[in-house]
């Protein structure tokens, strides 16, 4: 039994001398592959092939940040050209025909046909907003645990949404201090915007009220069929104003409703500064009868949809352009 002990202690210590061989191999691979780096580091310096890359990196960004400067449809909005590339559009489709037929002299007499109407007209209504800027910062847990029928649901949206009765409106708070009422007039979302200022100033909150605004688009429409804006112009000089060198449509003024109509050529019209759903209405009723007389052919589909870029039309374009010329330039000058 000894002398198998003992034959075991002498494999014990050819293993040990094995593993420091082995151990020593591995520590001499790994010291060639550093003396090989430290070479090569050598030859880098001398080459200078770091001094290249860095140069060829600063080209690359450079010609990169050229091209994003260069990219033709940034600040699409506010770079547009005012006219439309009609010739363009006309060269694709052939002119589409109604499906159905209008009366456009009594456009909402029959409520049988007034859904079938309005979806011939795209007609679509925008609510009433009323917005305000306040110089003050809200902290939105604590706002809503103050405000009665208030609602703060960060996943869904970053702002307290106040619910107000009476008039019927909904008003959303910022936390860096804006405020946004919708109702379904103009005097509803006014009215509800100043009821929580209020409500605000007695939470002791210090506002300081400033940047004022309404939205000045109310609803928009489409005529089946183009018009001859330059006709137009001429036969309804008074009510009439336009230029063509900042804008491709026409103003229109209804005198007795005090509402505006953006009208394009392709038919598509923009009714704006109204107060109220039924007074948009009745104005589009006033209106229907006399954009029938100025039929000029049919529009293609491209020039139906009007996309400039994408799913960017002339449509959005322009209505974005309005709602942020509060002052009326564009329509007036």
């Amino acid at each position: 039994m000894d002398s198998m002990i003992n034959k075991l202690k002498d494999l014990k210590h050819l293993d040990d001398g094995e593993d420091k061989e082995t151990k020593a191999d591995c520590l001499r691979d790994k010291k060639i592959p550093d003396a090989k780096q430290s070479n090569l580091d050598k030859l880098f310096k001398e080459l200078n092939l770091n001094d290249v890359r860095e140069d060829f990196l600063l080209k690359r960004l450079k010609v990169e940040t050229s091209n994003s400067n260069n990219y033709p449809f940034k600040n699409y909005f506010n770079n547009s050209p005012t006219d439309i590339p009609w010739d363009k559009v006309r060269e694709t489709g052939d002119p589409m025909g109604p499906d159905f037929e209008i009366d456009f002299e009594n456009v909402f007499e029959d409520v049988s046909k007034l859904t079938e109407v309005e979806k011939q007209l795209q007609l679509l209504y925008r609510p009433f907003i009323c917005q305000m800027d306040l110089n003050c910062r809200f902290n939105m847990y604590e706002l809503c645990l103050l405000m009665a029928d208030s609602r703060y649901d960060p996943a869904s949206h970053p702002t307290v949404s106040v619910k107000i009765t009476h008039p019927s409106a909904q008003v959303k708070i910022h936390a860096s201090g804006k405020i946004v009422a919708t109702a379904l007039n103009s005097d509803s979302a006014r009215i509800a915007l100043f009821k929580i200022i209020r409500v605000l100033q007695d939470l002791d909150y210090k506002t300081d009220i400033k940047n004022f605004g309404k939205s000045i688009v109310n609803a928009s429409f489409s005529m089946p069929f183009k018009l001859d804006l330059e006709l137009m112009s001429r036969l309804h000089a008074e009510e009439v104003t336009y230029n063509w060198s900042k804008r491709p449509f026409i103003t229109y003024t209804d005198e007795k409703e005090a509402v505006r109509f953006a009208v394009f050529p392709t038919g598509f019209v923009l009714v704006l500064h109204s107060n109220g759903h039924s007074e948009t209405r009745e104005a589009i009723s006033t209106f229907l009868p006399i954009l029938a007389r100025f039929k000029n052919g049919y529009p293609t589909d491209a020039e139906r949809e009007g996309k400039l870029v994408g799913d960017l039309s002339y449509k959005l374009l322009w209505e974005k352009r309005l709602e942020e010329d509060k002052e009326g330039l564009l329509l007036y000058s």
